[in-house]
């Protein structure tokens, strides 16, 4: 064959493969059916309309609902994914809540135990579960009443007790995720409203600091006591529960 030859049915190849491409690729192109719904858009897809006309409504409903609940599962998937940025949510936002004082204190040389109620302000409570922030600050208001034991002639004992006034100021940490070593610090000051004239004198004060342990609800009290118009100076230890 003659290169003229060659050269002219090389052309014609080439031509019918240019020709024939945009024909090849539109009958590859699938074909899509849009489904506007209340969850979104669905699109059913096949590589012809055609093979939508052979299949009945009831089965294009049935696929749409596929598609429909497959979208909503994904969805609150997602929801749920983005509600794991919270360790717990708190349904009850109210800034203040009452909450119970309880625990035992080592006062001077006796064991002393206490029972009180506070006022706890937070306003933004919520953080303390939030994993970007994990703590949030507060105030606390608690009257507590610390008791203690005397013993009386002829072997029988009298209870005391002494009522403090307590204002707290500070932060909790979620340290469930080790955000910190503690689950709470804080500091505070206490003023003495109701006394047994025995176990503390007048004007008695004091101050302490708090500090909660890691993933417990147990905190840590060390404090120092002033009364007596600062004549008497003595520490104290406290281990509080809640």
């Amino acid at each position: 064959m003659s290169n003229l030859a060659t050269n002219k049915l090389k052309g014609l190849l080439l031509g019918l493969l240019c020709f024939s491409y945009p024909l090849y690729a539109q009958q590859n192109q699938p074909d899509t059916l849009e489904i506007n719904t209340k969850s979104g858009k669905i699109i059913l897809i096949s590589d012809s309309l055609q093979k939508f006309r052979s299949q009945n409504a009831n089965d294009l409903i049935n696929k749409a609902l596929i598609q429909a609940l497959s979208l909503d599962e994904r969805r609150e998937r997602a929801k749920i994914w983005r509600d794991t940025i919270y360790y717990k949510k708190i349904k009850n936002k109210f800034p203040i809540r009452p909450l119970p004082v309880l625990g035992l204190g080592l006062l001077r040389d006796k064991a002393s135990p206490f029972l009180g109620l506070s006022l706890d302000f937070a306003p933004q409570r919520q953080d303390y579960y939030y994993k970007g922030s994990g703590e949030y600050t507060f105030i606390n208001l608690a009257a507590v009443s610390y008791f203690s034991f005397e013993k009386k002639p002829g072997s029988s004992y009298r209870t005391l007790h002494d009522v403090f006034l307590e204002g707290t100021l500070g932060n909790r940490i979620n340290n469930i995720h080790d955000y910190g070593r503690f689950s709470e610090v804080s500091g505070g000051l206490g003023f003495l409203i109701k006394g047994s004239n025995r176990y503390f004198n007048r004007n008695t004060f004091k101050l302490f600091v708090n500090f909660g342990l890691k993933n417990s609800f147990v905190r840590l009290r060390p404090e120092l006591y002033f009364d007596d118009g600062f004549r008497n100076i003595f520490p104290g230890l406290t281990l509080k529960l809640f």
